[in-house]
């Protein structure tokens, strides 16, 4: 099915209501898991806490979230948005009961450096997640350019911040299963950036030279001048720009 940019509709919230009330649902079974690990294990829950959170404040953004300004159609898309949403928690939950093995965890060296990824990376989606507030999606989405926060250092903060919590959960639980999940999911997300940023630039045209000056999930180390930049420089400096053509 052909992909393409389309204008929403004014007004149609139904998908704002259900993404609330499946976050809200996914936060209340991890707040009740959470109490028993915390009354087992009470370091553990506090080494959760910020993921429970981070649940939290996705349910809550659904029901805060700008209108629409523009938005991938087809089939694709949502697809591509979904898996890399769901691929590697389900995983999780379906390996833990069919086959427990793929969860056994890793040795303590390689599991407390997963462990470590998984947290920084939570903390790092919290901290995102407040600054994208009003402008979060699931499916590729356009609602506002933002470009403050953890958006002035790469242009998809929560991308990354899945990369390291995920990168986290492989090396915290080794073998070549969540190896291979990993890698599917990592394949996922690139394409889910790749219909996300054309949705972008065709609402934002300002997005090409965001795009330019900082990099998709760490810093770029040499920044491309923008392409206003580019046009100030070449106007102070005419001789270069004519002995390039020569």
């Amino acid at each position: 099915m052909h992909t393409f940019i389309s204008v929403p509709r004014p007004g149609d919230r139904k998908t704002d209501w259900v993404g609330f009330a499946w976050f809200s649902g996914w936060t209340l079974i991890n707040a009740v898991l959470g109490i028993g690990v915390f009354r087992r294990a009470p370091l553990v829950a506090l080494f959760l806490a910020p993921t429970f959170a981070h649940e939290a404040l996705i349910a809550v953004a659904f029901l805060i979230r700008r209108p629409l300004v523009r938005q991938s159609e087809g089939w694709a898309p949502r697809a591509i948005a979904y898996t890399a949403t769901f691929l590697i928690p389900a995983f999780c939950f379906f390996s833990s009961l069919w086959r427990p093995g793929w969860m056994k965890p890793s040795r303590p060296l390689l599991f407390m450096a997963g462990v470590v990824l998984w947290n920084v990376g939570t903390y790092l989606g919290l901290w995102s997640l407040l600054r994208l507030r009003r402008s979060f999606s699931i499916v590729p989405q356009a609602r506002a350019l933002v470009t403050h926060g953890p958006y002035r250092i790469v242009r998809h903060p929560i991308y990354a911040s899945y990369l390291l919590e995920y990168a986290g959960v492989a090396l915290s639980h080794l073998n070549p299963a969540t190896t291979a999940v990993f890698l599917a999911w990592l394949a996922a997300a690139i394409v889910r950036v790749s219909y996300e940023e054309r949705t972008l630039v065709a609402a934002f045209p300002e997005y090409v030279d965001y795009k330019r000056r900082v990099g998709r999930f760490a810093p770029r180390l040499f920044r491309r001048p923008s392409s206003s930049a580019a046009a100030q420089a070449d106007a102070a400096n005419p001789r270069a720009k004519a002995g390039a053509h020569i």
